[in-house]
C-alpha cells in the first residue's frame, strides 16, 4: 500500500461509498444521532480523510462525532446488527 495513493483514493471513494452505506441501511441524514469514525490504527492520511469528513457532516448535521479505535470497531460491530 502507498500511503499517498490510499489516502487520495479515500478523498475519491468517500461520499460514494457514504450514499451507497445509507441507500443500503435506508436511513436519510435526518435519521443519524451521531457520527461514528475510525480515529487509528490505520493510515495517517486514511484517517485523516474520514475523520474531517465525518466532522464536516456532524457540524452541518449538528451532530456529535465519536472517534473509535478502528480495532474495536470491528469487534463491536457484532452487536450493532439488527437481526
Amino acid at each position: 500500500i502507498v500511503p499517498e495513493v490510499a489516502s487520495r483514493q479515500h478523498i475519491l471513494a468517500i461520499i460514494p461509498i457514504l450514499k451507497q452505506a445509507m441507500a443500503q441501511a435506508k436511513v436519510t441524514w435526518g435519521d443519524l444521532d451521531g457520527i461514528a469514525v475510525t480515529i487509528g490504527p490505520g493510515l495517517a492520511g486514511s484517517l485523516l480523510v474520514g475523520v474531517n469528513a465525518a466532522k464536516a457532516i456532524a457540524l452541518a448535521r449538528g451532530l456529535p462525532v465519536t472517534g473509535v479505535n478502528h480495532l474495536e470497531g470491528h469487534i463491536y460491530a457484532n452487536w450493532l446488527i439488527d437481526r
